[in-house]
């Protein structure tokens, strides 16, 4: 008979939810926001950009570094004062009156994501019993999901009764109430001794994100082959080169290199980016197809997309309770299965589809999204020793958030790619022409299709390896 979760244990599990939740919410509410942002502050759209991508990158840079602390001085300890800073971060962005306070307080805010997103996973580990585990776990990847994908539609019901500061400032209660419950509930844990923070691998591997990033976004707005571009290219591989250096010279690396020799955290881990590259295609694709090509205003067009969050919410917890119970390798395989189905049926999608099918499509990838979150989190978290579960959370999380980059990134890219394919020149808006811009959708939803193929060979490979 397995033992049922303490209220101790289930006030943790939906302290760390409130904190995902708003962290991963904050990298994508953002986005709908942005035209009247700009208008107000009056920026440029490029310069609104910023508003997201300092986030974004502030929390990859961060959350080797917050998890390798957790491991030092404890998950808790770092989870509750990012907490803090978090909510300290949302109060400066909800009441700043320039693009420089403004991008200022979301650093600060996404240091506190940083410190939360990195250790939220160890946290559930060392809380949760191993037969509830896999529920547990599940249900934090959910509200990961939930948060990245549910965005764009909640910022638009607060944008149609509130000011755009109010995206930040409902982020102030709800944060103060989840830091009291950390400080009565959170776990002690038993910090590392003998051993110290990694600051060249900090520093190098920051330098490998930042040109990497630095290298997709150019690509977009200079192409290939511009001399900038190569330059993010070339500084990406040798601070790469040197980051690797680092970690195999000394002591005590950021990253335990040997992790990596573990094929099925390894490619649990890789499954997981792959998903969330896919995942960053519907997020971005959606708002264009409904509200520009099918003509739903943001309301409506918020509340199909809230589907796919919907499901989530609703079997998480199940899925979670079957990685309890039985394989879950298994799972995973069929939830990509379906994820890849979805991403199929999205290709098909036309200006006069019925709403009906779109409604289909979009739950056939929400359920295969669901039963592979859950056990594969439980996977990754379950393969390593304790002593690496800070950093083996922080790679998980750093492994979603440059999936959320690169899906921007990639979909917008062959978004505009193939409008202008379509079109036979340089169009000034991906939705000028609807016809175009559904071809273009098609293609994009392809790549998508092939990225979650490549996420399945992962996964298959993964279980061939263990029979063995």
């Amino acid at each position: 008979m397995q033992k049922k979760s303490t209220s101790k244990e289930i006030i943790i599990l939906i302290t760390v939810c409130i904190f995902v939740l708003m962290s991963t919410l904050d990298s994508s509410i953002v986005n709908i926001a942005l035209p009247t942002i700009c208008k107000e502050l009056n920026i440029t759209q490029s310069q609104g950009s910023l508003i997201v991508s300092s986030y974004l990158l502030v929390i990859c840079c961060s959350l080797l570094p917050f998890g390798k602390l957790g491991d030092l001085y404890g998950k808790s300890k770092v989870f509750k004062i990012g907490g803090i800073i978090f909510v300290l971060g949302s109060l400066l962005c909800g009441i700043s009156t320039s693009l420089p306070m403004l991008i200022g307080a979301r650093v600060v805010q996404a240091i506190g994501s940083g410190m939360t997103m990195s250790t939220n996973n160890g946290i559930i580990t060392e809380a949760f019993p191993a037969n509830q585990r896999g529920k547990a776990l599940g249900t934090v990847g959910a509200f990961v999901s939930i948060g990245a994908i549910a965005g764009p539609g909640l910022g638009g019901l607060i944008l149609n009764s509130f000011t755009w500061h109010y995206i930040f400032l409902i982020n102030i209660p709800i944060g103060i109430i989840a830091i009291i419950a950390s400080f009565l509930v959170l776990p002690k844990n038993h910090p590392a001794k003998n051993t110290q923070l990694d600051y060249k691998g900090a520093i190098t591997l920051s330098a490998v994100i930042l040109s990497f990033y630095g290298f997709i976004t150019l690509t977009q707005d200079k192409g290939i082959t511009n001399i900038l571009t190569l330059v993010c290219l070339v500084i990406c591989i040798l601070t790469f080169y040197l980051f690797i250096k680092v970690e195999n010279s000394i002591d005590y690396p950021l990253i335990n290199l040997s992790l990596f020799k573990n094929k099925l955290f390894t490619g649990s881990l890789i499954s997981a980016f792959l998903v969330f590259i896919s995942a960053f295609f519907y997020t971005m694709i959606m708002p264009f197809y409904l509200q520009e090509v099918r003509g739903y205003n943001p309301s409506k067009a918020g509340l199909i997309m809230m589907v796919f969050p919907l499901i989530q919410i609703v079997f998480s917890p199940i899925a979670g309770a079957l990685a309890d119970k039985y394989n879950k390798q298994r799972l995973t395989f069929f939830g990509l299965v379906l994820l890849a189905i979805g991403q199929l049926l999205y290709s098909f999608w036309g200006i006069d589809t019925s709403i009906i099918v779109v409604i289909m499509g979009i739950a056939v990838s929400a359920f295969g999204n669901t039963l592979f979150q859950a056990p594969n989190n439980t996977i990754i978290m379950s393969s390593v020793e304790p002593k690496d579960l800070g950093i083996a959370g922080a790679l998980n999380a750093l492994s979603r958030n440059l999936g959320m980059v690169l899906g921007v990134a990639i979909s917008t890219l062959v978004l505009n790619f193939s409008v202008d394919k379509f079109a036979g020149h340089h169009m000034q808006s991906i939705t000028e022409n609807s016809s175009y811009f559904v071809s273009a959708m098609h293609v994009t939803f392809l790549i998508s299709l092939a990225i979650c193929v490549l996420a399945i060979f992962f996964n298959g490979m993964n279980q061939v390896k263990n029979k063995k």
